[in-house]
């Protein structure tokens, strides 16, 4: 890791965060946190910056049907980011329009497209880290595109493979590492 790369991580933490699958309950998430951190201390500062990626218009509007006003920057990558408490906003536009609940094949490239930049992100030091919102595996599978699950696509992203990557489960002092994924109970004992 360079020096430069180093100190940007150690100073302020970037933290990517995808919005999901536009029709569901993702981009929702995002702007309840949003909204969250939006109503901190001015002056207030965060041990890290929270980067929303997604499409501007389709979280302002979820901000709306929510009944949440989060304040939301535009990101700007070599920014030191004034430690307001808000959000910073990333946008990647949809590739067709949305309502919530309504599924759309058409917006597949989208969400993967949120996933490719958080993980480029990642792998080139811009972002310390990348949290996901849910995506709808059906919705990728039924647009043509081979798509498990998030481990499983970063895995094969990051060029490691399913050997040796695990998915963690992490809350309440707990830690679980899933010795199967996305399996059948009745095929888990074979998997085993």
């Amino acid at each position: 890791m360079d020096a430069t790369r180093t100190a940007r991580m150690a100073a302020r933490p970037v933290i990517a965060v995808t919005t999901g699958e536009p029709a569901g309950i993702g981009p929702e998430i995002c702007m309840a946190l949003a909204a969250r951190l939006s109503g901190a201390t001015p002056g207030t500062d965060r041990p890290a910056r929270i980067v929303l990626l997604g499409d501007r218009g389709l979280l302002a509007e979820r901000a709306r049907a929510a009944g949440v006003a989060p304040v939301l920057r535009d990101y700007v990558a070599a920014a030191a980011a004034a430690g307001d408490g808000g959000v910073e906003l990333l946008h990647l536009p949809l590739r067709a329009s949305c309502r919530a609940g309504r599924l759309d094949p058409a917006n597949a490239a989208y969400v993967l497209a949120l996933l490719e930049r958080a993980s480029d992100g990642c792998a080139s030091g811009e972002f310390a880290a990348m949290v996901t919102a849910p995506v709808s595996k059906a919705v990728i599978n039924d647009a043509g595109i081979p798509f498990t699950g998030h481990t499983e696509w970063l895995a094969e992203r990051s060029g490691r493979g399913a050997d040796g990557v695990v998915m963690l489960l992490v809350g309440g002092g707990l830690r679980v590492a899933l010795a199967t994924t996305h399996l059948a109970l009745a095929d888990v004992p074979r998997a085993i």
